[in-house]
């Protein structure tokens, strides 16, 4: 392992610059997220577009939060929020910020919907390490078998509990969902 360990000291600067971008870029995109709040007087995940954005935004909070187990999570995490935000950006949904229709004017948009929004940036993050998981299966040789299942493990256990979180969120989201529902319908009554 004494070239790996070579090629981790020279990798430092550009991986301290890139995780500062990636800061950098994080703050820029919740400032917007804030801006969109204070300009339309709601919760920015009221449509299409604005969820997507929320989504990516969920997505890299996932990853920082399990990036100090392994890097190779930041990454990922920012690969897929660069992903939706480019999704978001595309002819399909509209970005114009409009008037709540009446059932969403409720504090229960705040906390509902950004909970099962939020839920699904931690499930897109297991989703992208399980596929990194599996190119690393198809990378190993008998070389690095060592170190690849190593990452492997440790990348399989973040997993676990990135979908772990988010299933708890998409529970709890989907019961204060009812909730909503049955104070602003009364269905459930």
């Amino acid at each position: 392992f004494p070239v790996t360990i070579k090629v981790i000291e020279r990798l430092k600067w550009p991986k301290k610059i890139l995780t500062g971008l990636t800061i950098i870029t994080f703050v820029f995109h919740g400032m917007g997220l804030g801006m969109r709040w204070l300009i339309s007087g709601h919760a920015p995940w009221s449509n299409g577009y604005e969820a997507m954005v929320f989504i990516g935004w969920v997505t890299m909070i996932a990853g920082f939060v399990f990036a100090k187990k392994n890097q190779v999570v930041l990454a990922g995490a920012t690969v897929l929020a660069a992903l939706m935000l480019w999704v978001s950006e595309m002819n399909l949904m509209d970005p114009e910020i409009t008037p709540l229709v009446p059932v969403l004017k409720s504090y229960w948009l705040m906390i509902h919907v950004a909970i099962i929004t939020g839920s699904y940036g931690f499930l897109g993050l297991a989703c992208i390490l399980g596929l990194i998981n599996l190119k690393l299966y198809l990378l190993q040789s008998q070389k690095s078998a060592t170190l690849v299942r190593l990452n492997i493990q440790e990348i399989t256990y973040i997993s676990e509990m990135t979908m772990t979180v988010g299933l708890y969120m998409l529970t709890i989201g989907t019961f204060l969902g009812g909730v909503w529902a049955n104070e602003s319908t009364g269905a459930l009554s």
